[in-house]
């Protein structure tokens, strides 16, 4: 259970997502650390004890230590680390620079990577003794199924989930890190106001080309009127961690209803496609199937 003398560190405050739970955060009575790239971004807050506004760009691994250093100095503990900044860059994969792609994964893969190693070390050695903490890394459902024309936002998404996978379970249950992977689907002016869409390549510039008919769909207002509030989203992530629903906090959240038909439909097809070529699988081993497979 999360009370008023919980320190909340969120990163991308500036808009969206972000600014809706630093806004929530802030009038539960909280403590909360709010960043983003430009300071000014975030004069929605209103200065005072309990708020810490700061500069963070992070790509940068001397600014990341800067501002958690900064938290731990203010609040003298960190207790919930939100990883929200980011944006999603869109175009022709074989077209995309390296350094576009570059920057995508070090902003939404590297950036939260290297806020969580830091912040595990304060959970562990800072903070009271099994006080512990959590990291809430905002993914995506483009964490879980892959979509045309974002195949660096992909590959950040997906690297950041089996990272916080695998980091999780090496946490020792007596230190209470807990961690959780939140994927929303589509949330209303996200994708068009927080993306990078590059210019496109003739030979996939067309009508009937997928990336296009991707783009037609997500900036139709028929669609976007389906898509989450960030307001409830960021309602219903606070309720979770904060303790309101008694189930134990989930490794993955799903947010928004269009997640679910999308994520169902990804999987009866990958296990269609897993039966079919099951001989083929199996077939490795002369035994046929695999024994004493441990569980870790």
């Amino acid at each position: 259970m999360l009370d008023s003398s919980t320190v909340w560190f969120i990163t991308g405050c500036s808009s969206g997502l972000g600014k809706s739970l630093a806004t929530l955060v802030h009038s539960a009575g909280h403590r909360l650390v709010a960043t983003a790239r430009n300071v000014d971004s975030l004069s929605y807050l209103p200065d005072g004890p309990n708020v810490l506004k700061l500069a963070l760009d992070v790509t940068s691994k001397p600014a990341i230590h800067e501002t958690l250093s900064a938290t731990v100095a203010k609040f003298g503990r960190l207790d919930v680390v939100v990883n929200n900044a980011g944006y999603v860059l869109i175009g022709d994969t074989e077209l995309i620079p390296e350094s576009d792609a570059r920057l995508q994964l070090d902003t939404i893969f590297w950036g939260p990577a290297l806020i969580s190693q830091e912040a595990v070390r304060i959970f562990r050695e800072v903070n009271p003794a099994g006080a512990g903490g959590t990291i809430v890394q905002i993914s995506s459902i483009g964490g879980y199924m892959s979509f045309q024309g974002t195949a660096f936002y992909q590959a950040g998404k997906f690297a950041l989930g089996g990272f916080t996978e695998s980091f999780a379970k090496e946490m020792n249950p007596d230190w209470r890190i807990r961690f959780l992977v939140v994927a929303p689907g589509g949330i209303k002016s996200n994708f068009g106001s927080n993306g990078k869409i590059l210019p496109r390549h003739p030979a996939y510039d067309t009508p009937e080309g997928p990336l296009n008919r991707l783009l037609a769909y997500m900036m139709n207002p028929a669609a976007q009127a389906s898509f989450s509030e960030a307001d409830d989203c960021a309602k219903v992530l606070f309720d979770v961690l904060v303790g309101q629903d008694e189930r134990k906090l989930p490794g993955r959240l799903l947010l928004g209803p269009d997640t679910l038909p999308l994520l169902e439909a990804e999987m009866k097809k990958k296990q269609e496609e897993m039966e079919a070529w099951k001989d083929v699988t199996v077939s490795t081993s002369s035994t046929g199937g695999a024994k004493n497979v441990p569980t870790l």
